[in-house]
Formats: structure tokens, C-alpha cells, sequence
């Protein structure tokens, strides 16, 4: 019997009667599919550069907060003394009988460095690494450390032996810490800038008649010139401290850019001789501009100059009618990366106000 094979209702035509899709529909979903692409990479690119801005930002106000804090702080320690008192002798001096920058009291605790003003002595103007940037200010800033680890207790003074004595044990960390380094000693009447020249162990005592910087073992009392001392015992419970001067200034870094330095002083063990500690602080600061407010010393009055430039102390930094009291410093970071408009880095200036709490400067 023959089979009569039917096409079913609602199947599709044979093959070779099925449709596709036209040119124009194709180009039509190529077209669709492109603008959908482009939104989405539009989208992607833009959350990266946003992402790029946010993170360039956050890292120029997390560089400024840290040079706001570590610049602020040793402004106002400027001249501190630990016990309150005043700083009645200096007897560090170095080749040839002149004063380091480090321990140039008697010029002033603050000392600031105009845009045109050279400080040779301790970082010049130049182009190298770590030399101070043309057409920025520097500010000096003298004072003992504020680290608590290095603030001894003294059980008593023997000027006959040119020794002090601690009140607990001096262990092996505090004697690398004193060797051969300048320290402030005071008490409630006086304070004295010196360089112990060995802690003893075994002894518990800090010995000063071999500092090669001391130009006289009194510590009443010295003039600049280190020509007239006077002798003084320092009471029990007198406190000692190591000397941390700082220099911040504006330097060209080895990438290229500008950084925020400061120069210490280190030790150098071969030769025992005290030598600048240059360090790069905060990367990415572009220029540093100081102001400085100033008092009368007589009548306490603030001076009505206002907020003066450093080339403004033509008297020099110790005139007590012209007594800084304060530092406006105005710094300008840049970011990283070049993500500000116009493909240049963004800029952000920050303002640091430092009250020196020090008045016996």
C-alpha cells in the first residue's frame, strides 16, 4: 500500500523557501552593536580617568597632611627648651672657631631663606639631585629632639670632671644615641648647647671633655665668640635631650620632579665628625613661599607690618623688636600623574599657620 507523506500545517516551507536576514537588517544590528560597544567604553574609560583623578588627589592631600604635620610641629618646637628655662651657653663651635649652621644660636632659633636668597652653607641653589629649587623659600629651624627616648633624667653634674650622671642605667641604644653627639642640658635656671663626647655604660655617665665641637667646658654662660665663659653646676633632676636641627627647603628629586627635603645632622663614625643628613620628606611639592609674623619683645605688642617676607629682617633673626612669633608657610603639590585638564598634573597649595610656643628665641 503507497504512503501519502503530507506537509504538516504550520511547519516551515522546504529549504530552499526559508528567508535570512537582509544586508540592510545586518548593517542595521552592526550599526546597533557598535553604539552599544562605544557606550560601554565610553563608560569604562571614563570610571578609569575618574579613577585616576580620585587617586591622584588622595595621594597629594595624604603627602600634604604629612608635611603639614611634621612641619608644623618642629615650627613650633623652635628653641624649646624641656625644663622652660633659657639658653645661656653655647660652646659648640667647628673648624676654625665658627659656629655650624646646626648650632647657630646666636644668629636665631628660626632663621628664614627668601626665594633669592642663597643658604650655601647648608644647601645651595642647583640642579642636582637634593639642590635647593630656584625661586622657593627655606626655613632653619633650631631645637632639641622631641623623640621621649631621648630625654634623660640627671642625678647630678661634676664640673670638675666634666660629667653628668643618669639617674637609671644608660643601656647600650641610649650610648649610640649620645656618642660623640650635641645635646641640651637644663634645669630650671639655665640650659647649655654642648656635644657629649662618650656615654659610659658601666659608669652611667655622659662625659663632655672630649667633644671635639665644645670650644670650653663651662656652661654658665658664652658669648658668639666663645671668648668669655662662665662655669655652672647643673642641679639634680636636670634633664638631657640630643640636638635635632632641621632645614626644609624645595629640591630637585632623581625622578625629575621637585620634593620637600630636610636636612638633619648624622654622625659620621669614621671620623666622628657631625655631617648633614639630606632626606627627601614628601614627593611632588612644586614651590614653598614663608611669611612670618613678629612682635615686640619690649611691649609684647604684635608689629602692624603684618605677615613679612624673610628678606623683610634686614636687623637679623635675634632683634627683639622684630620677634618672629609665627610662620605662614604656603606649599604647592602637584600630583603623579597628568590628569588634570588639558593633560597637565592637578596643583593643590596648602597653608601651614606655626605659633612658635617657644618666646625665649
Amino acid at each position: 500500500m503507497n504512503t501519502v507523506r503530507t506537509q504538516p500545517i504550520g511547519c516551515p516551507a522546504a529549504r530552499g523557501s526559508q528567508r535570512g536576514f537582509t544586508m540592510v537588517e545586518l548593517m542595521v544590528a552592526l550599526l546597533l552593536g557598535l553604539v552599544l560597544i562605544g557606550g560601554v567604553i565610553n563608560v569604562f574609560l571614563t570610571s578609569g580617568q575618574t579613577l585616576r583623578v580620585n587617586q591622584n588627589l588622595s595621594r597629594v592631600h595624604e603627602n600634604a597632611r604629612f608635611a603639614i604635620e611634621m612641619f608644623s610641629r618642629e615650627i613650633r618646637e623652635a628653641g624649646m627648651v624641656p625644663c622652660g628655662s633659657t639658653l645661656s651657653a653655647n660652646v659648640l663651635r667647628g673648624s676654625g672657631g665658627s659656629v655650624p649652621w646646626w648650632a647657630s644660636t646666636y644668629d636665631g632659633m628660626v632663621r628664614g631663606f627668601d626665594d633669592g636668597q642663597n643658604s650655601t652653607a647648608i644647601k645651595g641653589f642647583g640642579a642636582s639631585t637634593a639642590d635647593r629649587v630656584g625661586g622657593t623659600d627655606a626655613l632653619l629651624i633650631l631645637r632639641p629632639s622631641s623623640d621621649e627616648a631621648d630625654l634623660r633624667r640627671l642625678a647630678s653634674h661634676d664640673p670638675a670632671e666634666n660629667s653628668f650622671t643618669d639617674a637609671s642605667v644608660i643601656s647600650t641604644a641610649v650610648k649610640s644615641r649620645y656618642d660623640s653627639r650635641p645635646a641640651l642640658v637644663c634645669d630650671g635656671k639655665s640650659a647649655a648647647l654642648l656635644q657629649i663626647g662618650a656615654a659610659s655604660v658601666s659608669l652611667s655617665e655622659y662625659d663632655y671633655s672630649t667633644g671635639t665641637y665644645n670650644c670650653s667646658k663651662n656652661l654658665g654662660s658664652a658669648d658668639a665668640a666663645c671668648a668669655t665663659t662662665t662655669p655652672r653646676t647643673f642641679d639634680a633632676g636636670a634633664q638631657l635631650t640630643r640636638w635635632d636641627p632641621a632645614f626644609w627647603y624645595i629640591g630637585h628629586n632623581a625622578r625629575g620632579t621637585k620634593s620637600l627635603y630636610r636636612v638633619g645632622i648624622k654622625l659620621n663614625s669614621s671620623t666622628g665628625a657631625v655631617e648633614n643628613d639630606v632626606q627627601e620628606m614628601v614627593p611632588d611639592v612644586e614651590n614653598m613661599q614663608i611669611d612670618y609674623l613678629t612682635r615686640n619683645r619690649d611691649n609684647d605688642n604684635v608689629l602692624a607690618t603684618d605677615w613679612v617676607a624673610a628678606s623683610a629682617f634686614t636687623g637679623g633673626w635675634t632683634s627683639t623688636t622684630a620677634e618672629v612669633v609665627a610662620a605662614r608657610v604656603k606649599l604647592t603639590l602637584r600630583s603623579t600623574e597628568a590628569v588634570g585638564e588639558g593633560n597637565v598634573p592637578l596643583t593643590r597649595t596648602f597653608v601651614i599657620l606655626g605659633s612658635i610656643r617657644n618666646r625665649e628665641i
